[in-house]
């Protein structure tokens, strides 16, 4: 592998970690080291920082806020019976 690529990577503890869950990686950037922005975009995927998997981790937030809030709004009608 390229040395700016290793360089690179001991920039990105991230991607290092990617590329060691991943060794594939290892053999396809000795071979093309292009496909470096490749590598990351599979990253960011991997680690579930692509925009719609945000959006999804945020709904499922609001989602569990709004269960609890129903879940204590319950609790509090239920003392008053």
């Amino acid at each position: 592998m390229r040395r700016e690529i290793i360089d690179y990577l001991n920039t990105r503890p991230d991607l290092k970690f990617f590329i060691r869950e991943q060794p594939r990686w290892y053999r396809d950037l000795s071979r093309n080291p292009l496909l470096l922005e490749v590598m990351e975009n599979e990253a960011n995927v991997f680690f579930g920082r692509t925009f719609g998997q945000r959006i999804d981790k945020f709904h499922n937030q609001v989602k569990t806020v709004g269960l609890m809030i129903d879940f204590l709004s319950m609790m509090g009608k239920g003392e008053d019976l």
